[in-house]
């Protein structure tokens, strides 16, 4: 017996001795990894196409994060799904703050409602780096559409049921979502044509084959200014400081509406916390920059600044919220 127990010591004291080895080793590579970063270019990955409001918020992003660190940041776009396979694909990226995403209220509060089988976890599978944006969605028609506001504009929808056609940036975007909303809470009936991306589905609304959006302003904002569109109401529950002469969709005829965007930076999950705390720390003075308020500004936008742990908080509050408001509208995709 004390011949088997001093054998079971010895086995557990070499277990225990390599263990401190292996994390001493873990650290060391950690610190050193940590301490070098960043020494290669950096992706940023937009999970919708080029031209769309992510996509171009992600390249003030990526140059201002780029100049502030010293090296490249690429924007990728990652198309598909509603934002899902390029959001998948950050979530099993390795962990080492080389691999980034342009994360929205689109590809992970919504999207955890949305999918019966979502490949991530929007919570478990991301560390928030740092909130960048938020502003409205704009209800906009095409010019050939004879209304003015949002009262003739309901009214029109439900004189021509199932006749109106509007895009968005594919099956459960914020676009989809926004309209289903609408439809839900005003009676009417529309129908939903999905593209890879906001720029796709605002291009077919110009040349008159979609019949309106509820887009987001980063994309609607030059239309508006060309006059390409009219815009109606923003989706916020109070007005946009950029066109203050634009009513709420609450207090233009559907009482009780409200939808904001968000838009920010998430690394995989275990990013090392001295990496996460490296690029929130760039980030965020780009955010009180007057040049980047002002360009958000034009963009339909503001700066929506908050930290990783403020900002973790914030998205589990986000999916929460709207797992409940996709329940409510019946919507699932497989």
């Amino acid at each position: 017996m004390r011949i088997a127990v001093r054998g079971t010591e010895k086995e557990a004291n070499v277990r225990t001795f390599w263990l401190r080895i292996v994390a001493i080793a873990l650290f060391c590579f950690t610190a050193h990894a940590s301490a070098a970063y960043p020494d290669r270019p950096i992706r940023l990955i937009v999970p919708f196409g080029p031209g769309g409001g992510t996509d171009i918020l992600a390249r003030v992003v990526a140059d201002h994060l780029g100049r502030a660190l010293g090296t490249s940041v690429v924007v990728e776009n990652k198309p598909g799904a509603g934002g899902t396979i390029g959001s998948d694909l950050v979530a099993k990226a390795r962990p080492d703050g080389y691999t980034l995403l342009m994360g929205t209220n689109a590809t992970l509060a919504l999207a955890s409602g949305l999918y019966r089988k979502l490949p991530y976890d929007a919570i478990k599978d991301f560390t928030p780096v740092e909130s960048i944006a938020s502003g409205p969605s704009i209800l906009v028609v095409n010019p050939s559409i004879a209304v003015t506001d949002v009262k003739s504009f309901i009214a029109y929808l439900k004189a021509h049921p199932g006749q109106l056609n509007y895009g968005s940036a594919g099956n459960g975007s914020m676009a989809h979502i926004a309209t289903s909303l609408m439809d839900r809470m005003a009676g009417t009936k529309t129908v939903h044509i999905p593209f890879k991306g906001g720029a796709a589905a605002t291009q077919e609304l110009i040349a008159g084959r979609l019949q309106f959006m509820i887009a987001g302003s980063v994309e609607t904002v030059p239309l508006m200014d060309a006059g390409k569109v009219r815009a109606l109401a923003v989706t916020t529950s109070t007005r946009f400081p950029g066109f203050p002469d634009l009513p709420t969709m609450a207090e233009a005829g559907i009482p009780g509406y409200e939808i904001s965007n968000w838009f920010g930076v998430f690394a995989p999950a275990g990013t090392p916390s001295d990496i996460v705390r490296v690029l929130a720390g760039k980030l965020q003075p780009m955010l009180s920059d007057a040049s980047v308020k002002e360009t958000f500004l034009k963009q339909g936008v503001q700066p929506f600044p908050m930290g990783p742990a403020e900002y973790k908080d914030f998205v589990r509050k986000e999916v929460e919220h709207w797992k409940r408001e996709v329940q409510q509208m019946n919507i699932q995709i497989e």
